[in-house]
């Protein structure tokens, strides 16, 4: 029995690892706090709470019901690329404006950064993709009694790769003194997220046409 136990968990934390390993873009709000000495453990709990609350969405049934529905699957996935050409054009017009930097951005508030945090977290439709459809669709076909232990290995995952992730970052704040190296983070951001985004069109569109 434990065994099992210990292969679904495991099974849900090397799942959650590989999809929260993909940078996106509360990745980049966590990156941005750590080497800019933000406050970033606020950031990092707000993200990790978020995924936790997602997971669990998705495990007790609705990655089944979208993951099931072809056009729905496809509609989230433009979704996702929209909200990412977004994210990465606010990178790219900060690059060009010489805002970068988070001096030059005239001193984001602690408050304003958790809000941030907040809608990166619950309202990202790139972030439902990974925790609701991949991550809830397949802890949704566990046996009843063993879903949550899958799901426990995919929330540990994030908790694991967030505080690395912060932890990793802090560590670089000598790097990140000059406004020129923090250009070439938000140029980098911009052009990783408009990939993403390509990337998400293109299956939606496989999707349609299988659909059709």
């Amino acid at each position: 029995m434990f065994p099992h136990f210990n292969a679904l968990y495991l099974e849900g934390l090397l799942l959650g690892i590989g999809l929260f390993a993909a940078p996106g873009p509360k990745d980049t709000l966590v990156i941005r706090q750590g080497v800019g000495r933000g406050p970033i453990w606020g950031v990092v709990a707000i993200c990790v709470l978020a995924d936790i609350f997602l997971i669990a969405f998705g495990v007790t049934g609705l990655g089944s019901l979208l993951g099931s529905r072809p056009e729905v699957m496809a509609l989230l996935l433009l979704s996702g690329a929209a909200y990412l050409l977004w994210f990465g054009g606010q990178r790219l017009l900060a690059c060009i404006r010489d805002q970068s930097m988070p001096d030059a951005q005239g001193g984001n508030s602690q408050r304003g950064l958790l809000r941030s945090a907040v809608i990166l977290g619950f309202a990202n439709p790139y972030a439902w993709l990974d925790t609701v459809v991949l991550i809830g669709s397949i802890g949704a076909t566990k046996p009843a009694g063993q879903q949550a232990l899958f799901a426990t290995g995919a929330m540990t995952a994030s908790l694991v790769w967030f505080v690395v992730l912060a932890l990793c970052c802090q560590r670089l704040t000598v790097l990140f003194r000059k406004p020129a190296v923090w250009r070439w983070l938000d140029a980098g951001g911009a052009v990783l997220m408009v990939y993403l985004a390509v990337m998400l069109i293109n299956d939606s569109l496989h999707i349609f046409q299988i659909a059709l």
